[in-house]
């Protein structure tokens, strides 16, 4: 069982408050997504979400075996669909809530290809033990009930199934949170949360084994921006469909609070040039459902020999060699 003590403090809202209150209004989140892909030029603020893709994609095919029915969990405008062939599935199934983002014009495939609307974020409409791949690209982080969603995921796989994602962590964008909340405290006398929370290598590895998910592996990998100033950073933002949707929190972001916090921007991070640095700390996750056919490690106090022997013992097999 998950000892609750031991979680980051995200990860305690998750499983403690989960039940009586949403971290993000999801209403607001879909208009944000829906308006961001009415946009003119709406594909430029895909460079984020299509390299992280392009390193899943590729992160597939490091794995030798075939993966005949994937599941993609908040698909987007179909960012990891670009990256598979019929040489990796068979069949694609794209699943998002956002309906607009499911209608978005795809080309032509190899394999079989559908669509899925999700009327509930953590639901899946999948048959159990049906899937032989999860992968979800940057669209967890939006989700209020992370533990019911991997608990889903875990049910739809096959057995020896993968579950492979990536998602914000935390620090990303740190530089706009810091400068964002000391012109808020200067102007106002105090702070709100204009910056959702993110969560750590530590409530994900955690979730993901509480869940019953073994032989996890997390890595992280920190990409840095710039931009030319605040307000581009805040519009980049808005493009790609990630702007705050904190339940409770303020929408809007006073005049002279921004015009402070891009003054502060400048002087604690800004570059030589002019240009504002922000990074995105991205961080990605394989996990396994259990099978029978996946090995099991010995017993602890099983071992014959002692790694401070480990010089005789390799002295020992050089003699037999010889």
């Amino acid at each position: 069982m998950l000892c609750v003590r031991n979680l980051s403090p995200y990860a305690r809202w998750l499983c403690v408050t989960r039940r009586h209150a949403a971290t993000f209004d999801t209403k607001r989140k879909l208009l944000q997504r829906s308006r961001a892909l009415k946009l003119p030029n709406h594909t430029q603020y895909d460079y984020m979400k299509d390299g992280i893709a392009e390193v899943l994609a590729d992160r597939i095919t490091d794995i030798s075996r075939d993966f005949p029915f994937i599941v993609d969990l908040g698909c987007n405008k179909g960012h990891i669909y670009k990256h598979l062939n019929k040489h990796i599935t068979s069949k694609l199934v794209e699943c998002d809530t956002c309906k607009e983002l499911l209608e978005c014009p795809r080309d032509d495939t190899e394999f079989e290809h559908e669509q899925l609307l999700l009327l509930r974020e953590d639901v899946l409409p999948l048959e159990d033990n049906s899937v032989d791949m999860v992968i979800s690209n940057l669209w967890i982080n939006w989700v209020n009930d992370i533990p019911s969603l991997f608990k889903e995921v875990e049910r739809v796989l096959v057995s020896d199934g993968v579950f492979l994602g990536s998602m914000y962590a935390a620090e990303s964008v740190y530089q706009l949170r810091v400068s964002l909340q000391q012109a808020e405290l200067e102007r106002t006398g105090g702070i709100s949360l204009h910056v959702s929370p993110f969560v750590t290598p530590q409530d994900i590895g955690g979730l993901l084994h509480s869940t019953k998910f073994c032989m996890i592996t997390l890595d992280s990998e920190e990409i840095t921006v710039t931009y030319p100033d605040l307000y581009f950073i805040l519009k980049e933002l808005q493009g790609m469909g990630e702007s705050n949707c904190l339940e409770g929190q303020p929408r809007v972001i006073r005049r002279d609070v921004l015009s402070s916090a891009s003054a502060i921007y400048h002087s604690l991070y800004g570059k030589e040039d002019g240009t504002l640095p922000l990074s995105y700390n991205i961080l990605y996750f394989i996990a396994w459902k259990q099978s029978k056919l996946q090995g099991v490690p010995k017993a602890r106090g099983s071992q014959t020999a002692s790694f401070k022997d480990m010089d005789k013992l390799m002295d020992k097999n050089r003699s037999k060699d010889k």
